[in-house]
């Protein structure tokens, strides 16, 4: 976790793996349809590197 010497994860598998070790069980959802995505990545004076990406999950037909 981010306490524990950490910044944050890259992702939900990373997340997930984390919790299992600790915790026995992954409590961290895998995004599912309609959830949102904003990543973004600023300098040490706050200033944006490249923008925000903004993504949007949606569900392929069946």
């Amino acid at each position: 976790k981010v306490e524990h010497g950490g910044v944050g994860y890259a992702c939900i598998a990373e997340v997930r793996t984390y919790e299992t070790i600790e915790q026995g069980e992954a409590t961290t959802p895998f995004l599912r349809d309609g959830d949102g995505v904003e990543i973004s990545m600023h300098d040490e004076q706050g200033l944006s590197l490249f923008g925000s990406i903004r993504n949007r999950v949606q569900a392929l037909p069946e």
